[in-house]
């Protein structure tokens, strides 16, 4: 009873740290939005630097979670949760690298040039923002409502995100700026993949409960 005991407290460590893991990724995503709206590219570089953080987190979950399945060889439920603390610790590091591109990237950008895009980009990324908190908050409280919530907020991430490239090069000549364009759709591209990332999240949560994949896509 007290080796069970042991167990489960140690995955309640696994699910805390995990948490913890992804209150770092909001704080990068809140960091990246802020710097882009007020083009700090000190700040972007920030972000670039201390991305190794967040890839550490990942690899020590990976290790936890290796170590505590190998010595414990747990089944069923307990064996669901180790699977997806290890899927969803990889879909918060893509979120970070997601983030970092989008630094990158932003960087190249002129401070307000087309503006009406950059707009468009915040408005897209505040969803997908949304959609992280809220897929965190579901597999916290294990709530299957709350993960299927995300569904809705990815199709609106991809109505934007297909109106903005529509917009984006359809552009009239005298308004075209080749290169912030590029850096616009690609900026883009990657706040769609970070909504993505966030669904698959909130899937896990499914998952964990269920035994059983849900598309929510």
């Amino acid at each position: 009873m007290a080796v069970r005991e042991s167990f489960h407290s140690q995955l309640d460590l696994v699910k805390q740290q995990l948490l913890d893991m992804g209150t770092r990724v909001e704080e990068v995503m809140d960091q990246m939005i802020q710097s882009f709206a007020s083009s700090n590219t000190n700040k972007m570089d920030e972000i670039i630097k201390n991305d190794y953080l967040i890839n550490q987190l990942e690899l020590s979950m990976h290790d936890q979670v290796t170590l505590l399945i190998s010595r414990q060889q747990p089944v069923a439920t307990d064996l669901r949760k180790l699977i997806v603390a290890l899927k969803v610790s990889s879909d918060l590091e893509r979120v970070a690298d997601l983030i970092v591109d989008i630094a990158k990237q932003s960087k190249r950008m002129k401070e307000n040039s087309l503006l009406t895009f950059q707009v468009k980009i915040i408005a897209m990324y505040t969803i997908a923002q949304e959609m992280l908190t809220t897929s965190l908050d579901a597999f916290k409280h294990t709530d299957l409502l709350q993960a299927q919530k995300i569904a809705g907020m990815d199709d609106k991430v991809d109505q934007l995100y297909g109106e903005l490239i529509r917009e984006l090069f359809t552009l009239k000549d005298a308004q075209i700026e080749i290169d912030q364009i590029t850096q616009l759709a690609f900026i883009g591209r990657y706040i769609e993949r970070i909504a993505d990332y966030a669904t698959n999240i909130a899937e896990w949560v499914i998952y964990e409960v269920n035994g059983r994949h849900f598309d929510l896509n």
